[in-house]
């Protein structure tokens, strides 16, 4: 009987997942429609991939795969402000299938006194360092950038941000979030976490290099967990402490690019997190340091072959990234390195073949390859 019932719950529990997500997409197309009377695009993307598992072991394991579709609702509702909706499809397990999450969801305001120097954000929003660090990187339909894989930070939170144009050279922004993750919004306790970002552009006025861009953030706040208070040990009750959960990260990354020639890049990532505190005195442990680094390049054949050669469609890269769990062990690193071959032969299409190895520090822990065909399709 406790069997049955639970089957019955489960059932219940994932049809009624089912109908939300229906009734989420039915609102988002129609916001789309009523978002037509203003000056309004839909873009979408889709990113598909085929892998196999050359691992020993692994008898050539292999799967087609959809990761990723994302549709975007942009609308300028005035000279001032604009809205931005983005819905997440994504596989949610082999058993449910796709769902349908919101990603982003904000209005703009770029105030009349500011003339196009200030901007207001409010909503659910992307972080700013992987949200930029992706457009240097350039294949996030391939893989996320190191911090984002590695969850050092989440890549949409709600809040509000402010940004300041800093001329021709770049902007700074500041961002109040809540630290939570857009895939589980809920805020646990009344903590907020600060971001400071700013993106230069070194050489904007150098035809050659324009394309550069150097980027840093430092990231402070709190992890998302209750901030209950603790066990009572004495006459004094034991308090959980927000310095106990920190999570704070220190990011800087940027590009090289030369001409329509070749990219070069970087992406470090710096996280202490706090680790609570011992349940009978109180007193809190020791944080918790990870680092991750990403090295990437590109060499585009666009920039060495003749106009009418079919060569000019296709870039080589290479990425390299290095991920500490925790810089106070030793033997718990791993490294992934990604080569492949790039082909772009049309707007709105692009197919990687690639191959990548992941290392582990761990003695008798063997490295991991798989070769991957990924596609990119957008509109």
């Amino acid at each position: 009987m406790i069997c049955i019932n639970l089957l019955t719950y489960f059932k219940v529990r994932n049809t009624l997942k089912k109908i939300f997500n229906v009734l989420t997409f039915m609102l988002v197309l129609s916001m789309i429609n009523s978002a037509f009377a203003a000056d309004t695009r839909v873009k979408g993307r889709l990113y598909a991939n085929w892998n196999m598992n050359l691992t020993d072991g692994a008898e050539s394991a292999n799967s087609f795969n959809i990761k990723r579709a994302y549709v975007t609702v942009k609308s300028k509702l005035s000279n001032y402000t604009s809205v931005r909706i983005t819905t997440d499809i994504k596989e949610t397990s082999a058993f449910d299938g796709y769902s349908i999450i919101l990603k982003y969801g904000y209005i703009d305001w770029k105030p009349e006194f500011g003339h196009g120097n200030l901007k207001a954000r409010f909503g659910l929003q992307p972080t700013l360092f992987i949200d930029n660090m992706n457009k240097l990187w350039g294949r996030r339909y391939l893989e996320k950038t190191v911090g984002d894989v590695n969850k050092f930070l989440t890549t949409s939170d709600l809040g509000a941000s402010a940004f300041v144009k800093l001329g021709k050279t770049g902007y700074a922004a500041l961002q109040i979030l809540n630290g939570t993750k857009y895939t589980k919004v809920e805020e646990l306790n009344k903590n907020k976490d600060i971001g400071l970002f700013a993106l230069l552009k070194p050489f904007a006025n150098n035809e050659n290099l324009k394309r550069s861009r150097l980027l840093g953030q430092a990231y402070f706040g709190t992890q998302n967990v209750s901030l209950m208070p603790g066990v009572d040990v004495t006459a004094d009750s034991t308090d959980m402490k927000a310095s106990q959960f920190k999570h704070q990260i220190i990011s800087f990354g940027g590009m090289l690019g030369y001409s329509n020639k070749l990219d070069v890049g970087f992406d470090a990532n710096f996280m202490t997190k706090g680790t609570g505190y011992n349940d009978t005195t109180g007193v809190a442990l020791d944080d918790l340091k990870s680092s991750g680094i990403s090295l990437f390049g590109t060499l585009y054949f666009e920039g060495l072959t003749e106009s009418d050669s079919f060569a000019r469609t296709l870039n080589l890269f290479g990425r390299f990234d290095m991920l500490d769990e925790n810089t106070d062990l030793a033997n718990d690193g791993k490294s992934l390195f990604i080569v492949g071959l790039e082909c772009n032969p049309t707007k709105g299409f692009k197919a990687s073949l690639n191959l990548r190895t992941t290392s582990y520090e761990l003695d008798g822990k063997d490295s991991e390859s798989e070769l991957f065909i990924n596609t990119l399709f957008k509109f």
